[in-house]
Order: C-alpha cells, then structure tokens, then sequence
C-alpha cells in the first residue's frame, strides 16, 4: 500500500503489537522509511502507529497520555534547509475503544486546548468509533459540538466501514487539506476503509529565489587590466565588414573569458520573509509610494517632496494600523467559540503568557471573555 501510492506518511490504529514487538512493523515498513508506534501497555488489541518517510523530521510527543483513548503524537517538519522548515506540524494518531464516553469527551476536550494553544498546524487522524453521521446518535451530537467550540475541521463525510458508518476521521487546523478520498479494502485485509489526502505545504518557489550577479569591488579593475591578454595582433584596421565583425567577435569573447576569470557569475540565495498576514494590497502600494517620495527627496533635497514624503508616510502608518486591527478583530470573530485560542491571541498581544498577568478576572463566562477581547483590539487600534 505505501509503495503503491508512493505515501509520504501512513497512520495505522489497532496494530495489536505489544510492547517489545517489533517483528510486524519491521516487515512492513520499507526501505527509506521509519516508523514510530505506541502499542496498548496492557491487555490484547489496540495500538497505534506511524510509518514515515526518512527525510522528514520527527519527533514524540510523549506528555499525552489518556484513559479513554490512544494516541501517538508526533511533531513533523519538512525540511527546506537546517534554518527553515517547508511545513511544521503536529500529527496525532488516535484510537478509541467502544464503550463509555464521557471520559473520552473531558480528555479528548484537553487533549485539544494543549494542541491548539502551543501548535499553529494540527493534524488529528484515526478511528472515533463514533458514528458522526447519525444525527440522532447522542456521542456524534455531542462530539460534533466539542469540535465546533474549538473551531476545528472535520473531513470526512462519507462512509468509512463495510456498514456504512463514519468511524474514521481526519480533524485539522491551520492545515491546508486538498484530494481527500476514501477507499474501500480487501475484508480480508481491514473492514475499515483506507482514508488519504494530501497536505499542502508553502510554496518553495516564494520562500527560496536565486538571482545571478558577479561580485564587482574596487580592484576588479585592476585584476581584469593585468588578466587581458596581448590584444595588439587582433586591432587591426578592418578590410571589409567581415574581417570588422571577426576581429569585435574575439575580442568580445577575450573580454567576456577575462571577466569570468576576474569576478565570477555566482547565483545567490535570497530568502523571502512571509509577510504578515494583515500586510495587504494597499498597504504595500502606499508603502512603495512613501519609498519613491523619500528616494525623490534625497536627490533634490527640496522641501515640496520633503512635506510629500512625510504625508505619505503617516498614511501608510495609519493603514497598517487598521489592517492590523481589521486582521484581529477577524481572528477574533472566527474563534469566539475557542476561549483557549483566544486567551493565546491576547497573552501574544499584550506579551504575556499567564492570566492573572493579563487581569482576566478568574471563571470570566464566554459573553464576558468576548467583551474583554473587544476592549483589547479597540484598545489596540487607539494606540
């Protein structure tokens, strides 16, 4: 199955394997790929894991561990360079029992708010046991609403049992989904269905450019000077056109050879920061604008552009401002139903990473949270 679909990554529930079994997995896994696994400590079943291409990064979350479910963590960077990642982000693995949930609802519910506060891009995958399309089944109702009041994505929507079910979920957030599909399996290989997608990554294009130049300084005169070979037999007084075009012909190819020799074409890396999210169209066209004036008034040191130049800075300070603003009180809209993300996007604001710092007052209801966050981003804008 890895090798067929040319797999990145492949996440396993119920491997049965217990803890020192190591045999299944190693037979499995093929060459250029790893595999991590947490196996069930005790009893028979269960068990989850992961086998993954070796150029990825990855590391263990191993402070998760839950009663009601399990769950094997992994933080996976895609590397570009030692210095930046194509793509950081936390996968989870999860498998729940059938049986009682209301632990699975507290635990899972915690299980979350740690992810979403500490990761940007979260990826949950694995078998829920729940049947989330039934609308009339009391866990996919209440479980349905525990993702809604975090603000993540559910994928999947069609059946992913041999009895019609959705047992099997993928749950994202900051991750970019696309080319979801659901695929049914030999039963004698598995009754559930094998699930992929691919998650996009940045563009490598936009993050890492190379630009061609020569490295030009102040001897590189005097080195191309002494490099030049006798040009005497070669400037001569041409006979005809031919003999004109021959003779401008070597001499250029002369010159060119030298200039290699003395300063080199070298390509050269230049990494582009990503722009902050509230950097928009308009800002950046009034930045350009504030830049030329400035250039203009530097040339000719005269008043008219001096006064230009600093009107139209302060309104490209003033934009900013308010797409900044206009960014937050999005961000704050769109997570009113996660009181932990948006404790995160204050503590970010105000610098501060503890509540009593802040002088959130402490059991502050979801109506009163929202207030405070508004008072915060109006605050913001004033200042």
């Amino acid at each position: 199955m890895i090798t067929d679909n040319s797999f990145d990554i492949l996440c396993l529930t119920e491997t049965w394997l217990k803890p020192n079994d190591y045999y299944g997995l190693n037979e499995c896994t093929p060459p250029s790929y790893c595999y991590m696994h947490e196996p069930r400590p005790v009893g028979r079943g269960g068990g989850v894991a992961t086998i993954f291409r070796d150029f990825l990064t990855v590391t263990q979350r191993t402070e998760h561990k839950f009663k009601s479910f399990e769950v094997l963590a992994l933080n996976i960077i895609v590397p570009i360079d030692s210095k930046k990642p194509l793509l950081s982000c936390t996968l989870a693995t999860v498998y729940r029992p059938p049986g009682p949930y209301t632990d699975f609802l507290k635990e899972f519910a915690d299980f979350l708010s740690d992810l979403l506060v500490n990761v940007d891009k979260v990826l949950i995958v694995g078998d829920f046991n729940i049947h989330v399309d039934s609308a009339n089944d009391a866990l996919a109702v209440a479980f349905t609403e525990l993702l809604h009041s975090f603000g993540v994505t559910q994928h999947i929507n069609g059946p992913t049992h041999r009895f019609n079910h959705t047992l099997d979920l993928i749950i994202s957030h900051g991750a970019d989904l696309t080319n979801i599909d659901i695929i049914p399996q030999s039963d004698d290989v598995t009754d559930h269905y094998l699930i992929t997608c691919t998650l996009r990554t940045a563009e490598i294009s936009r993050l890492t450019r190379y630009r061609q130049g020569r490295t030009i300084t102040s001897t590189t005169k005097d080195s191309f000077a002494k490099s030049l070979p006798d040009l005497t037999p070669l400037i001569t007084i041409p006979i005809n056109i031919e003999s004109l075009d021959d003779m401008t012909s070597k001499l250029g190819t002369i010159f060119s050879n030298t200039l290699e020799a003395v300063a080199p074409m070298k390509s050269k890396k230049i990494n582009e920061k990503n722009a902050a999210p509230w950097y928009n169209s308009t800002t950046r066209a009034l930045k350009r604008e504030t830049r030329k004036l400035e250039r203009k008034w530097k040339q000719t040191q005269l008043e008219v552009f001096k006064i230009a130049w600093k009107e139209s800075a302060n309104c490209y300070k003033k934009a900013l401002k308010a797409a900044k603003a206009e960014h937050l009180r999005n961000l704050i809209e769109t997570n009113k139903n996660n009181p932990r993300f948006l404790f995160s996007t204050v503590a970010k604001l105000t610098n501060k990473q503890t509540s009593p710092d802040l002088g959130i007052p402490p059991h502050l209801g979801s109506n009163d949270f929202m207030n405070f966050l508004q008072r915060k981003s109006k605050t913001y804008e004033t200042k």
